[in-house]
Order: structure tokens, then C-alpha cells, then sequence
């Protein structure tokens, strides 16, 4: 099986940069732009390990980093500006298992990387199941099921997905579904995606049970409570 690996950082290049060369290694790769959306992950999705900017204009990732080992053991990799020792020092204080200063090589990361899934490989971790009508979303591996049946996703569909998961029963913007720039072709591009989501999960796309238009402003995924 695949480790889910989130990375944390306001870099939109560097997280591009990184997405492709983990995936590559196979490793299933997620993003997050900054804490606020990091924490609405994390409060549902386990992963095998998170890589997390220091500094971000969201805030200090000292605090984020205190917040995850209060509930969790997943292993952290911190990145720093180069020389700020006094940072490292307080991230692997306040609970980082390892960091790594910028710039840096991505087989320098993945190596790290490799080392801390080898030594956690063994830890228990808690499954969350968030379930909608017969629909079950298992965030221990990220996989979709309808009753025994798996249903197959693809990568644009599993992470739009996720984006409705994390906000369930309460509206997402069509503008953070999409994964780029907020222009009228990429929000289009949206619209697309959850129809085609929804013939996959829906009994009518048209009458859709599950994933709801909110007109004018996006879509509500309705899930049972857990």
C-alpha cells in the first residue's frame, strides 16, 4: 500500500515541484497551502507522514506542529530557512521528528523521508470513516467504497473529493475546488469535475442526493454524522 504523505507550504512551485517527484518514488502525495486548511485535513485524513514549512504567511508552524502531537505520532519533517538554528531547535523541542533547511535536494527529502516511514512503519493509527448515503471514504488510505465495492477515482476526482470531505455538510466555493489560478475557465473546469463525481456516486446526477449546488456559490457534500 501507498503512504499518504501531506505537504504543508505556501510555495505553490515547490509543492508542484514536490508532488511530481515523490509520486514518482510512489508515494500518494497531498497539498496544503496553509495551516487554517491543513487543520480541516488533518481533523479527518491520517497520513504516514507530514512535511511542514516553518514560516508561512498563515502563521507559525511551531504551533501547527504542537497541534498534531496532541492527537498524533505522525512523524514530521520541518523545512526552515537556511541557518536559522534557533528554529530547528524549537521544531524538534516542540515535537518534529526531522528537518530540512532550504533550499534543498528533493533526493536529500525523499531520503528522510524513506528513514522516518522505516523506523514509524510499525504504529497503530485510528481509522476515520466518513460515510454518505451507502458511500464510505476511508482517510487511512483515501479509498471510496460503496458497500463491499470499491469505486474508482481519479486523482482530480479523489482530490475534489477530499475538498468536500473536509468541509462536509457545509458549502465549498466553486474557487476552492479549483487547483489554480481563479479565473472563469478553471471554475468551469470545477463544474465539470462534480458532474462527473457525481455519476459515479449519485442514483441521478441530475437529482443529485449527495453533493448539492449551492447557486452562486458552490457545493455542499451531505454526509452522515460521525
Amino acid at each position: 500500500m501507498k503512504k499518504n504523505i501531506l505537504i504543508v507550504d505556501d510555495d505553490k512551485r515547490l509543492r508542484e515541484l514536490l508532488k511530481d517527484y515523490l509520486r514518482e518514488k510512489s508515494l500518494e502525495i497531498y497539498l496544503s497551502e496553509d495551516y487554517d486548511e491543513a487543520k480541516d485535513i488533518l481533523s479527518i485524513a491520517i497520513f504516514d507522514l507530514i512535511i511542514l514549512d516553518r514560516m508561512m504567511p498563515s502563521g507559525d508552524g511551531i504551533k501547527l506542529i504542537d497541534h498534531i502531537k496532541q492527537f498524533s505520532n505522525t512523524p514530521i519533517i520541518m523545512l526552515t530557512a537556511m541557518g536559522e538554528d534557533k528554529d530547528k531547535i524549537d521544531g524538534l523541542k516542540i515535537g518534529a521528528d526531522d528537518y530540512l533547511s532550504k533550499p534543498f535536494e528533493p533526493e536529500e527529502l525523499f531520503l528522510r523521508i524513506k528513514k522516518l516511514l522505516d523506523l514509524f512503519g510499525n504504529l497503530k493509527v485510528k481509522k476515520v470513516k466518513i460515510t454518505f448515503g451507502e458511500f464510505t471514504f476511508d482517510t487511512s488510505n483515501f479509498k471510496l467504497q460503496k458497500k463491499d465495492k470499491s469505486i474508482y477515482l481519479t486523482e482530480g476526482e479523489n482530490n475534489l473529493l477530499m475538498k468536500l470531505i473536509n468541509k462536509r455538510n457545509n458549502i465549498v466555493l466553486r474557487e476552492e475546488l479549483a487547483d489554480q489560478e481563479f479565473d472563469e475557465t478553471e471554475l468551469r473546469k470545477v463544474d465539470v469535475q462534480v458532474t462527473r463525481l457525481r455519476q459515479k456516486i449519485e442514483i441521478n446526477a441530475k437529482q443529485p442526493q449527495y453533493i448539492k449546488t449551492i447557486r452562486g456559490k458552490g457545493y455542499k457534500l451531505i454526509c452522515n454524522e460521525i
